[in-house]
């Protein structure tokens, strides 16, 4: 508390959760950044390593299914030994698997080395989605996420151009290189300036200390120790309809992260460049919608007063407005009509994200990471579901338009779903 005291007089409050909420965009952008490049290199990588399109689907899903091991653990090593020196460890390391990607030589090779790689990532957002917590009250919570998730988007949505141009410039395994470079420059600077406790940030004063610590207890000191609360998560009914919520959320998403620009380049003929730029579509109108999503959100509970609803009113609206999205797709035989129902599907669908992670660290509380990596795991199940199911529906029935059914009934099963979920539920009654 001495940096506080060193300006006691100070009335307006100083503006560092802001570059807490940048470095949560920069990497949030920088995830997807380098997850989705190799939905780009794909075609490519089939090619020069002679994979069949379910062995690449094998390669998609096994990331998915280390993610999803290794997520709750990861959740609750950020909630047990704070989220500075977790998510570093976090980005350092996957920084490192999408450069070695890049030298991989075989298939089995590929499998380790993706395998690896989603261990290593797994807890990054449960963990940011906590760090966000500590630095900002209740009431901004859905907007951050917001924030946070517009990075994931934009990364996503500007990874496909990007990776075909490197690609067809330097070749693919080039383009891992480069993309993985650049989270070893975040971890740096993250490390040197970020805090866990706002209150130790030299740049904190009493005034913005006051602001994040209203109307929540979250930014105490983070506890260092205590068992993995299973009972807690498991029998709370909450819990488990995000789980389900959750897994309907991903199931469609993961096909633009994977499948799409084969997709269009396989069904509709478009060359490999121009399906990077038809792929960037999707992502792209997703993260309008996420900061859009979480503001309203956030409003509406302002509004009416109901944490409840005005979480429950976006997540219901959005996964409709999704599940009709998916519907137009599957009828549209022009790519670009195509990609608009898409951008449609997936807008509508990150409307509900920031809402989601939001409900997720309000009901957790304290233990919110932990709460937040059990959420996410049911997206790593989906991840492992989705690109496999994807590629069999179109061998089974000759077109991918086939996933965009079951996808629709999918997004609609997930409206359901939402009116089970109450964020004012917790998972530790003493968090306020």
């Amino acid at each position: 508390m001495a940096a506080l005291e060193s300006n006691p007089s100070a009335s307006l409050p100083t503006t560092t959760r802001q570059r807490v909420l940048l470095f949560g965009f920069l990497v949030s952008f920088l995830t997807y950044l380098d997850r989705v490049c190799i939905s780009a290199a794909a075609p490519s990588m089939r090619d020069d390593l002679g994979l069949s399109a379910m062995q690449m689907g094998y390669v998609f899903s096994i990331f998915a299914l280390a993610y999803g091991i290794f997520e709750i653990p990861m959740g609750w090593l950020g909630d047990r030994y704070g989220q500075r020196a977790v998510l570093t460890r976090i980005v350092a390391c996957w920084s490192l698997f999408t450069v070695l990607t890049g030298m991989v030589r075989t298939y089995y090779a590929l499998l380790v080395t993706r395998f690896v790689f989603g261990g290593a990532e797994a807890g990054a957002f449960p963990t940011l989605a906590r760090a966000l917590a500590r630095w900002f009250p209740l009431r901004d919570r859905g907007k951050v996420n917001g924030v946070m998730w517009m990075g994931a988007r934009l990364g996503g949505s500007l990874a496909p151009p990007l990776a075909v141009m490197l690609i067809t410039q330097l070749g693919w395994r080039v383009a891992f290189a480069i993309f993985g470079s650049i989270g070893f420059v975040w971890c740096w600077y993250f490390w040197r300036w970020y805090r866990d406790d706002p209150a130790t940030h030299p740049a904190v004063n009493t005034a913005e200390l006051a602001y994040i610590r209203a109307e929540t207890a979250d930014a105490r000191p983070i506890p260092r120790a205590g068992p993995l609360p299973w009972l807690r998560t498991f029998r709370s009914g909450t819990m488990w309809a995000l789980f389900g919520m959750y897994f309907c959320s991903a199931y469609g998403f993961f096909f633009f992260v994977t499948w799409l620009p084969t997709y269009l380049v396989e069904e509709h003929g478009l060359t490999l460049e121009r399906s990077g730029w038809y792929a960037a579509v999707p992502l792209g109108a997703g993260a309008l919608a996420c900061i859009t999503g979480g503001t309203f959100s956030d409003w509406l509970i302002r509004r009416t007063g109901s944490v409840k609803w005005g979480r429950r009113i976006v997540g219901i609206g959005g996964f409709l407005l999704a599940s009709l999205g998916f519907a137009g797709a599957a009828m549209a035989r022009e790519p670009f009509a195509s990609v608009l129902w898409l951008a449609f599907a997936q807008a509508s669908q990150d409307l509900t994200l920031p809402v989601a992670w939001a409900t997720c660290v309000d009901v957790g509380g304290r233990i919110g990471g932990t709460a937040s990596g059990f959420m996410n795991t049911a997206s790593s199940l989906s991840a492992m579901i989705s690109p496999v199911s994807a590629a069999w529906l179109a061998n089974t029935y000759g077109s991918f338009q086939a996933m965009f059914v079951t996808a629709t009934a999918v997004y609609f099963v997930g409206a359901v779903l939402w009116l089970w979920i109450d964020p004012t539920r917790r998972l530790t009654p003493e968090d306020v």
